[in-house]
């Protein structure tokens, strides 16, 4: 029988979504345009017991911000359910509160409910956000001849602390799809290398990278995640007014295929799954 391990992450994520129509993107799209996301933050996996609850807040209401942006939408709603030991000082809760306000606050998100529940173990908050878009922008609409970009620097999200602290690309989305065609997009939560092949078999199309634009250190840029910049798509004619604002790393070819300087590129990056 096989385990969890044995497919992966994204393995089981296409078992599912098999079955569940609206997945695949970084929310599901409701009818009108209703965003929805729900992300986990998760002590030992996403921050470590030592990691100051303000800053615990910030990632796990950022993480799905992040999600909104990847879709070119607006955040609304929120509900927060935590996970918490019977002994953690209250003073910790409510620190945790402060920086889930904090990072909402600053999207004009609101957070109007949630629920508590007692651990033995590893502590966790889960964030559910509702959101809008008039024109979701998905992961399946990469075209042959797009330039492919990125928002900002990738790699040692963890060891810089970044991820504990990045601001989420939503006004940087609502830009960009305020004035120009943005054919394809999706956060890079997981790695370039991971993120670019759902994006390949999302759009049916293949990507050809240049290492030497990559902005970040090779190989973690590629495989380090937790970056939550935005990776998206454009025609030529608004590639060539966006190269001064965001970084063009390449361009989307019709062989299925991810290539990085010619040479196939694994879909190496974070999966809960799977031994590393």
């Amino acid at each position: 029988m096989k385990t969890l391990q044995d497919i992966g992450e994204f393995g089981l994520i296409k078992k599912l979504a098999a079955t569940i129509p609206r997945a695949g993107d970084d929310c599901a799209v409701l009818p009108g345009g209703g965003l929805l996301t729900c992300d986990p933050v998760i002590e030992n996996t996403h921050y470590l017991p030592t990691t100051p609850p303000y800053r615990v807040g910030w990632k796990a209401m950022a993480r799905n911000l992040s999600d909104i942006a990847a879709m070119a939408g607006q955040p609304r709603y929120a509900v927060v359910s935590i996970g918490i030991r019977p002994r953690t000082p209250v003073r910790y809760v409510t620190d945790l509160y402060r920086g889930l306000r904090a990072a909402a606050k600053k999207f004009n998100c609101e957070i109007v409910g949630g629920d508590t529940a007692r651990v033995r173990g590893d502590q966790f908050v889960v964030v559910t956000l509702l959101g809008h878009a008039d024109r979701p922008v998905l992961r399946s609409g990469a075209r042959v001849g797009d330039s492919i970009f990125v928002t900002g620097r990738l790699g040692g999200s963890f060891r810089t602390g970044k991820h504990l602290t990045f601001t989420p690309r939503i006004r940087e989305a609502q830009w960009l799809a305020r004035h120009y065609r943005l054919h394809a997009m999706m956060d890079i939560s997981d790695g370039l290398a991971s993120d670019l092949h759902r994006l390949v078999e999302s759009s049916r199309v293949g990507v050809e990278i240049f290492a030497a634009k990559i902005p970040g250190r090779l190989p973690g840029a590629l495989t380090d995640g937790e970056d939550f910049e935005l990776l998206f798509t454009v025609g030529p004619r608004d590639a060539a007014q966006l190269q001064k604002k965001f970084y063009e790393i390449g361009r989307v070819i019709r062989r299925p295929i991810v290539l990085l300087d010619g040479q196939p590129l694994p879909a190496k990056g974070y999966d809960h799954f799977l031994t590393r």
